[in-house]
């Protein structure tokens, strides 16, 4: 039998309920992980082990009575630092908020806490989010379990890092240009963004951008589906929050329905979108698993001429716009302790002009209209998830690939479109570099249809396993 450590989320939930294993055995387990693994990957913010404990204990004592404490009972879960955890570390990644701590829990963490899940601490993030790298100047360069001179991606970086090192067997994050999907890729973790409004926000309310959902960094696709499961559903102040599925993604899965559903289906694959420039290894590897995968679900495959507008710009002012929205009153007269991708962010937004978002919005239209021509040839588009792997753990990102050059969003041009248009999306790892370090192949679907994104991970994963842990 393996490792607590190695076994997945609802492999340990399972035990618990069952009376098998104690929870607090199990964080004693993992706590083990950390104190002897984080010293080098610095995945972690906020630990309060001590709390963590009380939880676990409550959780054996709701089992020794009879009681079922929820479909995550007993997992240690780490959170990452963007979402509130009350008690722990509220820093967003920025000196602005250095020492200050949570009053309340968002809505994802409440609805964990009530499943069972064990919180165990915080995990880092970039400044606000704001990049694909995780280096702060709050709490510093977070590294890659796959390769400690890389980076795990970012926005939910230290999430990423601690799951694929076996810190923890599950994480939280959330995703706005591809900050589930990338930190996935680069540490070879199933990554799921779910369709947008699928988790209602509270008590901050809705994400002003339209763009952000929260969402799992998970080992396996069974897991993620367990996860969403939990955390779905409306609230009250979130007017794009969507009903709770009427069948939860784990059963449906389990059950084979949607990848039934996946049959007459009709599979695209696109390695540019129409601007993008992939390195040729990440491009061969994730062709050569979207053919795979897609003769695995009886899909025909076709090669789709995309032509997406680059939604770079507008995707960054809209986004900065909905940080300044949360942070701008704190950052003035603080400049130089932000970031400078956040720095430049929050200026760009007091410059802009009306003239400056209308061209924004009216590109995001483009965006949306591209995608939807897509769509009406395909029902389901593969492409890369990001055009490298992992590059260097301080960053910055590549600004050459495959010997042309590209812009500031350029290493990951693949992912934020989808964000635009709030479809479902998932990370399926699919092999590796000659470095060793680990690639990504993306799928897409339309809003909504998250079984069957969840459906296409869960073949892959079967016809051909990837390995559940970085060598550490």
């Amino acid at each position: 039998m393996s490792a607590l450590w190695e076994r997945d989320a609802w492999e340990i939930a399972d035990e618990v309920r069952a009376g098998e294993v104690l929870a607090v055995d199990v964080l004693d387990v993992f706590a083990q992980r950390i104190e002897q693994l984080d010293p080098k990957l610095n995945a972690w913010c906020h630990l309060d082990v001590d709390a963590a404990r009380a939880q676990a204990a409550v959780i054996d004592g709701r089992v020794a009575r009879g009681d079922d404490p929820g479909p995550f009972a007993g997992v240690p879960i780490g959170v990452k630092e963007l979402a509130a955890a009350r008690g722990l570390s509220d820093t967003h990644g920025s000196l602005l908020y250095a020492g200050e701590r949570a009053s309340h829990d968002c809505t994802e963490v409440a609805r964990l806490r009530a499943a069972g899940a064990v919180i165990v601490g915080k995990t880092t993030s970039p400044e606000f989010g704001s990049i694909n790298w995780t280096h702060t100047k709050v709490h510093g360069v977070t590294r890659n379990p796959w390769h400690l001179d890389r980076t795990p991606g970012g926005s939910s970086g230290g999430s990423g890092a601690a799951v694929a090192s076996g810190q923890v067997p599950i994480a939280t994050g959330s995703d706005g240009g591809g900050s589930i999907r990338i930190p996935a890729s680069y540490c070879g973790l199933f990554g799921f963004k779910v369709t947008f409004g699928r988790v209602g926000h509270e008590p901050e309310g809705f994400d002003a951008s339209l763009t952000s959902v929260p969402g799992p960094m998970a080992r396996s696709v069974r897991d993620a589906a367990r996860y969403v499961d939990v955390v779905a559903g409306p609230t009250v102040n979130d007017p794009t929050s969507l009903p709770i599925p009427a069948r939860p993604y784990e059963q449906s899965l389990l059950d084979g329905g949607p990848i039934e559903q996946l049959r007459g289906l009709r599979a695209g694959w696109s390695s540019t979108l129409g601007f993008a420039v992939a390195d040729p290894q990440v491009e061969e590897q994730a062709h050569a698993a979207a053919v795979a995968l897609a003769r695995d679900a009886g899909l025909p495959l076709v090669d789709v001429d995309a032509r997406l507008p680059r939604p770079g710009r507008a995707w960054s002012l809209l986004s900065s716009l909905a940080m300044a929205a949360d942070h701008l009153e704190r950052a003035r007269g603080r400049f130089d302790d932000l970031t400078p991708v956040v720095r430049a962010g929050l200026q760009w937004c007091e410059r802009a002009t009306i003239d400056d978002v209308i061209r924004a919005y009216r590109r995001r239209e483009d965006v949306l209209r591209a995608i939807a021509t897509v769509f009406d040839e395909v029902d389901i588009l593969f492409t890369p998830t990001t055009a490298t792997t992992a590059f260097a753990a301080e960053g910055p990102p590549p600004v050459v690939i495959a010997g042309q050059e590209v812009g500031g969003m350029g290493s990951v041009p693949y992912t934020a479109p989808f964000n635009i248009s709030g479809q479902p999306a998932v990370s399926i790892p699919c092999g590796f570099d000659a470095d060793g370090l680990p690639i990504g192949l993306q799928a897409v679907t339309r809003r909504h249809d998250d079984d069957l994104v969840l459906a296409l991970g869960l073949i892959a994963e079967r016809a051909r396993p990837w390995p559940k842990l970085a060598p550490t």
